[in-house]
């Protein structure tokens, strides 16, 4: 047996000072993480149970296709969907697989953010990054008619905002400065970084997509979501 040191009301602080920090065990998911994974799982199964021609319409409205801005092939569309499908990209997956592996690196990776920034800070984060994986999609592969989907780019920018808070101290996450000359947090990135880079080069599967991964838009969603995060962190938030 041992003696355990500290006081109950010491253990309480202790114990909600870890889960303001982001380092608590996933179990606590902050609502609004669970609440995004259900809202892609939704969507994706409402349009499997819709049919073919629903889907197909989904992908017409909401995908991201860079050829609308121009640039291309001129392609039918929805009068302003070049603009809402910069996010609404994110809400459509190619197959469960798709869905299902970006919903546990969202459970992942999203937790300590949430925990972190609290609700409208972590929604923030993944609308930037998700806007972010767009734009680096529309600069590379301007003018052509592929759709992208998936929240690849909202996840990979929720992965860069938690490495900080995971390599931080308790309730304290790295600073710009703190945060480059941390090793942990450096190699952490670099392999993150270097995955991704070899997951589009070798095909092989990746944070989330089924078919040809979108590496570009993984990379823009991480350096988006990096940062926003140091913005955030330089107006002195620390939680909500």
């Amino acid at each position: 047996m041992r003696e355990i040191a500290g006081t109950v009301p010491e253990l309480t602080d202790r114990k909600e000072e870890e889960l303001r920090s982001g380092s608590g065990p996933i179990f606590n998911t902050p609502p609004i993480v669970l609440s995004v994974i259900g809202v892609l799982i939704a969507i994706h199964l409402a349009l499997q149970l819709a049919g073919q021609d629903w889907q197909i319409w989904s992908i017409y409205a909401f995908a991201f296709i860079p050829s609308r801005f121009g640039g291309g092939e001129s392609i039918a569309m929805i009068e302003g969907s070049q603009y809402w499908s910069l996010i609404t990209y994110a809400f459509l997956h190619d197959g469960w697989m798709h869905v299902l592996l970006n919903s546990v690196w969202l459970l992942i990776f999203g937790t300590p953010v949430a925990r972190q920034f609290g609700t409208l800070r972590f929604l923030l984060i993944a609308l930037i990054s998700t806007i972010g994986g767009a734009l680096v999609m529309l600069a590379v592969y301007w003018g052509s008619s592929i759709p992208a989907v998936g929240a690849s780019a909202a996840v990979s920018g929720l992965l860069a905002a938690a490495i900080p808070v995971m390599y931080g101290r308790r309730g304290a996450p790295l600073s710009f400065h703190e945060f480059f000359h941390n090793r942990g947090a450096i190699i952490f990135m670099l392999v993150v970084l270097g995955l991704t880079l070899l997951s589009g080069v070798q095909s092989l599967p990746g944070f989330a997509d089924n078919a040809r991964i979108a590496w570009e838009a993984h990379l823009g969603g991480f350096f988006a979501g990096l940062a926003a995060y140091f913005t955030m962190m330089r107006e002195g938030v620390r939680g909500a």
